[in-house]
């Protein structure tokens, strides 16, 4: 009876602590809440990465749900979220449960919202990715236009077509919206400019000048390239540095042009027995003519790669230039006396030859072919041209064109005379003068001989940097 009695008041005791304090002593190491019955937790993830702890299932894909509807909200129509949700039972029951914010703001941050877009695909690599086909449309036309609307402008051109060298495609993906970029973007990246640095191995009549232009280059960026160089004097195996600015796109255009061009008038030289030997006169002088010239132009980004002429039509005739050259000998001579070399006071010491004597000369070696350092007779370069015609008069000039920009006295445009140094820059360049705007010369062009050329032509126009006399 004692014995009941004491444990009736532990029990009463224990019943006690429990109403007051909710937990009761299993054990001498174990406490338990009164009334609890342990439930699982779960792990959430979002395309493989954990966000949280969740009581249950249910509970997250409630939150992930009210995420993504807020987080589409903010973007236009076509958008939607396709992450995979999964949920992992925690290992232990010891673990602390996310809140609904800290659950939300790492779901918003696992999730990526995607679209339907378009890739633009040049030569087989995607290069942007736009909203759709017609976007992809328009940036490829826009890019392609404002090549085209310059032909159009032009005026004296027609557009034969228009057409982009690369492969270039465009087809639908499913991509992350953050990749997809607008019209004026998508024109940046595709006309956006990449540099290369190539080296060239000068070769036998190659100048910077005509580098330059087989490579599409300005010659002012060639130029600053090789600051280092001396550019008017290059051999056979320099090396040459060419900056070359590549674009992802390349617009091919061709075009037909018409243009009227003026005839050089030729200069016909008749003996004249009545005039004394060494003198010259005009007879008649000799009229430009002129011709409608109708060309293929084909360019590459606006530059000019291939020219094909593709008709001329001649709309006036140009007269030739008549002049006398004396053969009269004076009756004290008693057998001809021919021009002797004279023994110069310097390299470039001047004579007593006429203007007149120096054209006709000259004039005997059109067509001859032009060589890199050649002095001829049989071929020359151009500085080799006049150092051979004005030696044959006992001048001995420089052997360079740039030398040649020293000797005699400047000479005006306005004030030129026949046989007077044209000389020209970029690249360094000299020719004869024969009068009417013209001038003999040894080019190395396209023509690649001793021709005449004007000096108001657009080509030698922009690189004429003066003359010199050297005649007497």
């Amino acid at each position: 009876m004692k014995n009941f009695k004491v444990t009736s008041v532990m029990l009463l005791g224990i019943w006690v602590v429990v109403c007051l304090t909710g937990f009761v002593w299993i054990g001498q190491d174990e406490v338990a809440v009164a009334g609890y019955t342990p439930t699982p937790s779960f792990i959430m993830m979002v395309d493989g990465k954990e966000v949280g702890t969740v009581k249950s299932a249910a509970k997250g894909l409630a939150i992930y749900d009210d995420v993504v509807e807020k987080l589409l909200q903010g973007y236009g129509d076509g958008v939607f979220v396709d992450a995979s949700v999964r949920f992992k039972e925690a290992v232990t029951g010891n673990v602390r449960i996310s809140s609904e914010n800290e659950l939300a703001q790492a779901i918003e941050q696992a999730i990526v919202v995607k679209s339907n877009a378009y890739a633009v695909v040049i030569n087989g690599q995607k290069v942007c990715y736009v909203r759709d086909s017609k976007v992809a449309q328009d940036v490829l036309e826009e890019i392609k236009s404002s090549y085209v609307q310059a032909i159009q402008q032009s005026g004296n051109s027609q557009l034969q077509e228009a057409f982009f060298k690369e492969d270039i495609s465009y087809h639908e993906e499913i991509v992350p919206f953050n990749q997809i970029v607008d019209k004026d973007k998508a024109i940046s990246i595709l006309k956006q400019g990449t540099e290369e640095i190539k080296e060239y191995e000068v070769k036998e009549g190659d100048t910077l000048w005509s580098i330059a232009r087989a490579h599409g280059i300005p010659f002012s960026v060639l130029e600053q390239a090789n600051a280092g160089m001396d550019i008017d004097n290059l051999r056979p195996g320099d090396k040459i540095k060419l900056t070359l600015e590549r674009q992802l796109v390349t617009v091919v255009t061709k075009e037909r042009q018409k243009n009227v061009e003026e005839i050089p008038f030729e200069t016909e030289i008749q003996m004249d027995n009545t005039l004394e030997k060494g003198k010259t006169k005009v007879i008649k002088e000799g009229e430009k003519g002129q011709k409608e010239v109708y060309v293929l132009i084909t360019k590459e980004n606006g530059e000019e790669v291939k020219r094909e002429v593709l008709e001329e039509k001649v709309i006036k005739e140009p007269v030739k230039r008549i002049v006398a050259k004396g053969t009269k000998v004076r009756p004290r001579v008693v057998t001809p006396v021919y021009p002797q070399p004279a023994v110069p006071s310097s390299e470039s010491g001047r004579g007593s030859a006429r203007g007149g004597d120096v054209v006709a000369f000259a004039m005997q070696y059109l067509g001859r072919p032009y060589v890199y350092g050649a002095e001829g007779p049989n071929a020359f370069d151009c500085s080799g041209f006049t150092h051979y015609v004005y030696r044959h008069f006992g001048i001995y000039l420089p052997r360079t064109a740039y030398g040649q920009r020293s000797v005699g006295v400047p000479v005006s445009r306005q004030d030129l005379a026949p046989g007077d140094l044209v000389l020209f820059s970029r690249p360094n360049h000299v020719g004869i003068y024969i009068g009417g705007g013209q001038f003999i010369h040894a080019s190395s062009g396209s023509r690649k001989a001793i021709c005449i050329d004007n000096l108001s032509s657009s080509t030698y126009t922009r690189r004429y940097v003066g003359a010199r006399r050297v005649l007497n």
